[in-house]
């Protein structure tokens, strides 16, 4: 009859903590809430690593690059994209570049590259990059790549950052980063800013001698 008396009484006890207890805390799906800040955000899980299509995307902008129009090129992004590079002195300078800004950045860059006959050649013979994919959630990817190129008798290697969305099922480019590009991205504001030469005006011809 004792244990009967205990065994009851613990029954009662954990039923009594049971509902005294906090409530549970929601579940990861429903989002975390940060106390201080009132901060919402909602954890993703990686279910599906689309290597493939993230693969088939890079070498469209690789195939954009080469065909040396900038508008196949600019297919393959979704702008605003986000850009950064930096100099010799290694002065990192970023940007975030609408469809126009993107244009006028790339157009001359890619005539003059279409028109470098060695430069071309280099493009088409060098290997394929190495390319690491980490995939922040099913929809976001960043693509780190790495390889060479041979230009005469120098080999450089290159390396560049790819930052891709998933829009629709097409993953689209929202972000580059490579270094390298600074000092030409200066040369090329400054010729913007510099002012337009205005052609001379026509000095008027001589009069005439007036006749005596």
């Amino acid at each position: 009859m004792k244990k009967l008396a205990l065994v009851v009484g613990l029954v009662s006890a954990v039923a009594f903590a049971a509902d005294k207890a906090p409530p549970a805390a929601p579940a990861a799906e429903k989002g975390m809430e940060h106390k201080d800040m009132g901060m919402m955000m909602t954890p993703r899980k990686v279910t599906k690593e689309d290597k493939k299509g993230v693969e088939a995307a890079m070498d469209a902008m690789h195939k954009g690059w080469m065909s040396g129009d900038v508008n196949v090129l600019m297919a393959n992004l979704d702008f605003p994209v986000f850009m950064m590079t930096d100099d010799k002195d290694g002065a990192v300078t970023t940007t975030m570049a609408d469809a126009d800004t993107y244009k006028k950045m790339m157009e001359p860059a890619m005539k003059a590259m279409a028109e470098n006959k060695e430069m071309m050649a280099a493009m088409q013979k060098a290997p394929k990059p190495k390319r690491d994919m980490f995939f922040l959630t099913d929809t976001m990817v960043v693509v780190n790549a790495k390889g060479t190129m041979t230009m005469g008798k120098e080999k450089m290697e290159m390396r560049n950052t790819t930052i891709l969305a998933n829009k629709g099922g097409k993953w689209m480019v929202k972000g580059e980063l490579e270094g390298g590009w600074g000092d030409s991205a200066k040369k090329m504001m400054e010729a913007e800013k510099a002012p337009e030469a205005k052609p001379e005006a026509k000095k008027p011809d001589a009069a005439p001698p007036a006749k005596k």
